[in-house]
């Protein structure tokens, strides 16, 4: 048969199969073994000072908001998609 006579068409083995799947879990551990040692952990520096209070600091907590203008119609619609009273029929 010619499915025998070619390389790509061997079965391959279930075991080298496995083999790979568990050298491909290892070097993947190791890369992130590795890197988690070699960065190194930097000291944190918790110091603000003192900040203010934001809503004592806000504009809106004592002034109310301005006045909104209402949006203008985007589009203007065709007379005959306009829509009427009943009483005006």
């Amino acid at each position: 048969m010619i499915t025998h006579q070619y390389e790509e068409y061997k079965p391959v083995a279930q075991v080298w199969i496995w083999l790979a799947v568990i050298f491909l879990t290892v070097v993947t551990l190791g890369w992130a073994m590795m890197t988690h040692m070699a960065v190194p952990d930097v000291p944190r520096h918790w110091d603000f000072d003192t900040l203010p209070d934001t809503p004592a600091v806000s504009p809106y907590s004592t002034v109310p908001p301005p006045a909104a203008k209402a949006a203008p119609p985007q589009i203007e619609l065709p007379p005959e998609y306009v829509k009427q009273d009943v009483n005006d029929q």
